[in-house]
């Protein structure tokens, strides 16, 4: 009995010192030891206006974060004549970066070495590639005129399949439904009710029914404080009717979620609308119109019916295309 646990040491002890590419058998690999313990990380920062320029005096936060986040080191730099500088601390492979400069708006970003893959591993004690070149965008404070209304949380409704008056300036259902005044769109609601193996969920349609109105989809610059379109685009073609929707199907015995559909409001666009059109009765030229634009669409349904919200920037001077919203 002593002779076999001694053998069952011993082998323990060999099998120890086993090695795959550099590490033991049953050890951590490079890898995960940076991840547990910390590597050293080296990025140079290159910081440009959206015109390409780059931006002298800009200031980057970055914090090396740990797996103890209590042990990560927050390393603050600036940038150079050519918008660059350089950040360099121990991490498990996770930086979050701030970046501001005075006249910009700022822009925050992570990087992500674990997610990067294979060929961002850790050599040597190091995250590759060691020295990578993170470029990042400030877009410039312009203009600021839209009023970006303030949010009150969820505006809710029970009037279902009927089209329902919306007020983008004030973010409300117009009156009686609730405190908006003047329409810049409809919104109808449909909630499917159905149980067992059917199809449960809801669906908006948003409709523009004046003459010239209507809204388009613009990508938005992401990690940007303000991430959307300065101006109204002169030239798009305006669609009059956007749909969204959520749709679940469920087990009729246990309740679990089998499949689910949706098209919901794509966080990476905005939707820029014309409204409030008034056209001249004798030429049926549009004479005057507001311009806002829609961040997010955010709708659900419970037992006490509909709750729907929407985030938007509106311009109250007439016909000023700017959707730069005040700070």
């Amino acid at each position: 009995m002593k002779r076999k646990k001694m053998s069952i040491v011993v082998l323990m002890a060999v099998i120890s010192t086993w090695t795959f590419p550099g590490y033991a058998i049953f050890g951590l690999t490079p890898f995960q030891e940076a991840y547990q313990k910390g590597a050293e990380a080296r990025v140079v920062f290159r910081v440009l206006d959206d015109g390409g320029s780059p931006v002298q005096g800009a200031t980057v936060d970055v914090f090396f974060d740990m797996a103890d986040r209590s042990k990560g080191r927050r390393v603050v730099v600036r940038t150079d004549t050519n918008g660059v500088c350089v950040a360099e601390a121990k991490t498990k492979g996770v930086l979050q970066i701030k970046v501001t400069c005075d006249g910009y708006y700022k822009t925050k970003d992570e990087i992500c070495f674990i997610t990067m893959g294979h060929e961002h591993e850790v050599k040597n004690g190091r995250w590759q590639p060691w020295g990578m070149t993170k470029e990042t965008v400030l877009r410039p404070i312009r203009n600021p005129k839209a009023e970006k209304h303030r949010i009150r949380g969820y505006k809710r409704t029970k009037r279902l399949d009927e089209w329902l008056k919306f007020d983008l300036e004030q973010g409300d259902f117009v009156a009686p439904d609730g405190k908006g005044k003047t329409s810049d769109c409809e919104v109808l609601f449909s909630w499917d009710r159905g149980l067992g193996n059917k199809y449960t969920g809801m669906s908006v349609k948003i409709r523009f029914t004046d003459k010239y109105s209507g809204g388009c989809y613009v990508s938005k610059v992401m990690y940007s404080d303000f991430s959307g379109a300065y101006t109204f685009p002169s030239s798009r073609e305006l669609c009059s009717e956007f749909y969204y929707f959520v749709h679940e199907k469920r087990n009729n015995e246990t309740g679990e979620l089998v499949e689910r559909e949706a098209r919901k409001f794509d966080a990476t666009k905005a939707l820029l609308v014309r409204s409030r059109c008034k056209i001249d009765p004798v030429t049926g030229k549009l004479l005057e119109c507001h311009y806002s634009q829609i961040s997010d669409i955010r709708f659900g349904c419970d037992s006490d019916g509909i709750a729907f919200l929407v985030k938007s920037f509106f311009n109250p001077t007439p016909n000023d295309t700017n959707l730069e919203p005040k700070q």
